[in-house]
């Protein structure tokens, strides 16, 4: 989230002409007062000068080479050697975690805040961190990354905090239906095998032989579409499968009459519906699936 925003921005800055203009959001990427200019003691400009280098020929390399090459860098300098020693150890950090090697960047978002505590550029990290746990579905430590990075000194970190601590509150109710969701159709299915067990399982009844053959097609037809709603439509079908099956056995067994029957059928009905959200969920479409609805047909 926010740290690719960061890397991608921190590129464009570095790539833009000398006296061009910065591109939109680039205060986001430089602390107020900044520079790409070296400061410091004389012998900076080397390391500072590599530095900028190494980022503008960025795409001419494989990743894994650049870390290395800008790890060499930071290892081989000093704080008054490499006066922005700090800024590149934050773009490890945030270009290991947008190639997805957030344990890559967790390790250099805790070497930059135990190397420079105060700066900027950690408070930045605060950030990372919370995006990579939110990327893991961990949202409670999300949000308390970004409640501290709404504390920090930067107005752009505190703004990002804020908007990402909101996006993971958001995902973290979706994760909790869906918990919710798996849950209840669990203890559906299992209330509908107590009592299919009093009755025998063949022949199998007549709603059976209707929908699984139905699901069946469905669950071949999946095979063009794409891998995640793939998988979504086959734990459709399969948990379809297995709650039809186990309601039409149960019916069958203790031929509920009145309530009974309306009760019968509204759990069934509501375990499916449960597991639907929690396939979606699990197949990260939730938002797909939202956006669809909102959109409305044509």
């Amino acid at each position: 989230m926010s740290a690719l925003v960061a890397l991608l921005l921190v590129a464009a800055q570095i790539a833009a002409p000398a006296g061009a203009a910065p591109p939109f959001g680039l205060a986001i990427l430089s602390p107020a007062g900044a520079s790409d200019a070296p400061r410091g003691r004389p012998g900076s400009e080397n390391a500072q000068a590599r530095f900028l280098d190494l980022l503008r020929t960025y795409p001419e390399r494989p990743p894994a080479e650049t870390f290395a090459l800008v790890t060499r860098l930071i290892e081989q300098s000093t704080p008054d050697g490499f006066p922005e020693r700090d800024r590149a150890e934050y773009w490890i950090g945030s270009a290991r975690l947008a190639a997805g090697d957030r344990a890559g960047a967790r390790e250099w978002f805790n070497r930059l805040a135990r190397d420079s505590p105060a700066s900027v550029w950690t408070q930045r990290s605060w950030l990372g961190l919370g995006d990579a746990s939110a990327q893991e579905g961990h949202y409670a430590a999300a949000l308390n990354e970004y409640a501290r990075a709404q504390t920090a000194t930067d107005p752009s970190v505190r703004e990002l905090g804020r908007i990402s601590a909101s996006q993971a509150t958001l995902l973290r109710t979706r994760q909790r239906w869906a918990w919710g969701c798996f849950a209840f159709a669990g203890a559906v299915a299992g209330w509908l095998l107590l009592g299919a067990r009093r009755g025998a399982v063949f022949p199998l009844p007549t709603e059976l032989r209707i929908v699984w053959p139905v699901l069946a097609v469905l669950a071949l037809l999946s095979s063009r579409v794409d891998a995640a709603p793939r998988a979504t439509i086959l734990t459709l079908c399969a948990a379809g499968a297995a709650l039809t099956g186990l309601s039409g056995l149960r019916q069958r067994a203790v031929q509920p009459r009145g309530p009974g029957r309306v009760l019968h059928l509204a759990l069934t009905v509501s375990a499916l519906g449960a597991v639907a959200y929690a396939a979606i969920y699990r197949g990260d479409l939730v938002g797909m699936v939202l956006e669809t609805f909102r959109a409305g047909p044509g």
